[in-house]
Order: C-alpha cells, then sequence, then structure tokens
C-alpha cells in the first residue's frame, strides 16, 4: 500500500523522502495512485452489480407471485362460470 503525507512517501511501512525524487519515481507514484482509484471504483461497481442481480432476483419472484396469483384468480372465475 502507498501513502504520501507533506514529502514523506510511506511503501509497505517504509518511508521515504520525495523531496529529491527522480521524475521517473514521481510518475511511478502517480501511477499508482492512478490504479488505486481505478481498484477503488471497480470495487463500488463489483458491489453495484452484487446489489442489482439480487434485485433482479427479488423482481423476478414478485412478478412469477403476481402470474401465479392471476392464474388463481382465472382459475376460480371459470370454476364459477361452469
Amino acid at each position: 500500500m502507498t501513502e504520501q503525507k507533506t514529502n514523506i512517501l510511506s511503501i509497505d511501512g517504509k518511508e521515504y523522502s520525495t523531496e529529491n525524487l527522480k521524475d521517473e519515481q514521481k510518475a511511478l507514484i502517480d501511477q499508482i495512485g492512478l490504479c488505486q482509484n481505478e481498484i477503488n471504483q471497480l470495487t463500488i461497481l463489483v458491489r453495484k452489480l452484487d446489489i442489482f442481480q439480487k434485485a433482479k432476483e427479488g423482481y423476478k419472484v414478485d412478478l412469477l407471485t403476481s402470474l401465479q396469483n392471476d392464474e388463481t384468480i382465472k382459475t376460480m372465475d371459470n370454476s364459477k362460470a361452469g
């Protein structure tokens, strides 16, 4: 895990001064930050996917129940007519 504080970079429990970093090292820090942001966004999307999959299943159950209720009412109506 990478954490940046004022002029101090902490990686895996070891601290580094950021004052004298090479441009390549600064670019790598930016890339790590970008990757972490994307990981956070994807984690949120995975959670949303789970929520919507569960909701879809709930709606499916509600629909099937409604359809079965309609079938029951139709069957009852048909038995009264005969």
